[in-house]
């Protein structure tokens, strides 16, 4: 599924839920096509943009970095080296690495690490052992956000709140804290909930709408709109009876310089050599965006676990998020695949060819001059 909308004021420019249905089939009456769809397991009879909740992944780290550099806990030049996985000491066990707690990035499983990192550049290459770092600390040796700043700064970008979209059968999830772990599985949050968190896994749950709420926010440098579809109403004689006005929900509390570095990382993700999403790139348009790539619990009963490739691996959703052109945006957006695999591979050239078709076809842009390449802002 996809959603658009004008991040400079909230207008909703286009909204695609899949699998979708004929309304025609309900014109006469609602019989047996109805109660195949009702028993549909895709649920194609929801709206999944506004109606679905999913693991968000990487495309959440906007809200981490954006929490570290706003809280202080890192500055554009905090590095962090990324030599391989971290293992997180066992509290009862403390010197025996083999009760430690591994964590990985995406990478790893390549053969790969990055070594040397900035909030830039993780965001850029998605890079997880910055943003474990940067979510829940390490040791003595980084002191990160923990769970009480990851869950202000994941309100204040509009998670665990509707929108207020003027749709019917939007959802929302709770943001998670210690209270809330602590009353559902009688359980306090630990390190590892905190590393989760930060790169939008674990209990962190959003609809598309939500991701595109963070990435609006970002693009526009920290105001947050209610999505609207109407843009305006007309009586029988065409006279306007309410026109489109901008509603602010928020403005998020931040240095605009601090959001440059952000939007700067997500320029890298799609302009960069080493980005993750280079195949959004859109001719004549600069486009900057964030992959993700998240992986989710396909409970099968008769395992009583959840589903897992020959390898053991979870399966994953795909996201990116994006907008352009990067200095004045017009467009954001936000590709969801369920279950389709990595973010860049499959989400990412669908988001190109919608933004393609938005600039040739909506909104050209004017030509370069000399068609130079693109430099970093």
């Amino acid at each position: 599924m996809t959603v658009a909308l004008n991040p400079q004021n909230g207008a909703v420019l286009g909204m695609v839920s899949l699998p979708s249905y004929n309304n025609n089939i309900f014109a006469e009456r609602i019989g047996e096509e109805y109660l195949k769809l009702e028993a549909d397991e895709l649920r194609p009879l929801i709206n999944h943009a506004i109606g679905g909740l999913y693991p968000p992944g990487s495309t959440f780290k906007m809200v981490t970095a954006t929490a570290g550099l706003a809280e202080d806990v890192i500055t554009p030049e905090t590095v962090v080296v990324d030599a391989g996985p971290i293992y997180l000491p066992n509290q009862y066990f403390p010197n025996d690495l083999s009760q430690a707690q591994k964590f990985v990035s995406w990478n790893h499983k390549n053969g790969a690490v990055h070594g040397k990192l900035t909030i830039e550049s993780a965001l850029a290459l998605s890079n997880d052992i910055y943003f474990y770092y940067l979510g829940g600390g390490y040791l003595e040796d980084f002191k990160g956000l923990g769970q009480r700043l990851l869950s202000k700064w994941t309100e204040l970008f509009g998670f665990g709140e509707t929108t207020g979209i003027d749709l019917p059968g939007e959802v929302t999830s709770l943001v998670p804290t210690d209270q809330w772990k602590r009353q559902l599985f009688a359980e306090p949050w630990t390190t590892g909930d905190s590393y989760n968190m930060a790169i939008g896994q674990g209990y962190v749950l959003a609809t598309p709408m939500q991701v595109l709420i963070e990435t609006m926010a970002v693009a526009n440098g920290g105001t947050i709109y209610v999505p609207k579809v109407v843009h305006h109403m007309t009586d029988a004689n065409g006279g306007v009876q309410k026109d489109f006005e901008p509603e602010i929900k928020r403005t998020l509390p931040v240095d605009p310089a601090e959001f440059q570095v952000v939007r700067k990382g997500m320029w890298d993700v799609v302009n960069a050599s080493y980005g993750t999403g280079r195949a959004a790139q859109v001719p004549g348009v600069v486009v900057a965006g964030k992959t993700g790539t998240a992986e989710f619990c396909e409970y099968i009963p008769e395992k009583e676990d959840c589903r897992r490739d020959e390898k053991d691996n979870l399966p994953t959703h795909a996201w990116f998020a994006a907008f352009a052109p990067y200095d004045n945006p017009e467009i954001a957006i936000v590709t969801f695949v369920y279950g389709a695999g990595e973010g860049s591979a499959v989400a990412v050239p669908v988001t190109q060819k919608i933004l393609q078709a938005y600039f040739t076809e909506i909104s050209p842009q004017p030509p370069a001059p000399d068609q130079e390449p693109v430099q970093q802002p």
